[in-house]
C-alpha cells in the first residue's frame, strides 16, 4: 500500500513538473513573440514619424523658397515701377 502511494505521488510530481516545464516554455515563447511584435510596431512608427518629419521639412523649404522668389519678384517689380515714375 505504501509503495503504491509512493508510486502515485511520484507520478503526480512528475506530471506536475512536466506541466510546469511546458507552461514555462509556452510563457517564454509568448513573451518573446510579443516583444518581437512590439519591436516591429515601434520600428514602423519610427519610420512613419521620420517620413512625416522629412515631408514637413520639405514643405517648409518649398514654402520658404517660394516666399524668397515672391519677395525677390516683388522687390524687382517695385524697383521697375519706381524707375518708371516721373521725377519732379
Amino acid at each position: 500500500m505504501e509503495e503504491a502511494l509512493s508510486n502515485y505521488f511520484i507520478d503526480f510530481v512528475m506530471t506536475a513538473l512536466g506541466t510546469a516545464v511546458f507552461a514555462l516554455i509556452g510563457f517564454v515563447w509568448r513573451i518573446s513573440h510579443k516583444v518581437s511584435e512590439n519591436s516591429k510596431r515601434i520600428d514602423s512608427h519610427i519610420e512613419l514619424h521620420t517620413k512625416d518629419v522629412n515631408q514637413v521639412n520639405r514643405d517648409i523649404d518649398m514654402m520658404l523658397s517660394k516666399v524668397d522668389k515672391q519677395g525677390e519678384w516683388t522687390t524687382n517689380r517695385m524697383m521697375s515701377i519706381a524707375k518708371e515714375m516721373p521725377r519732379d
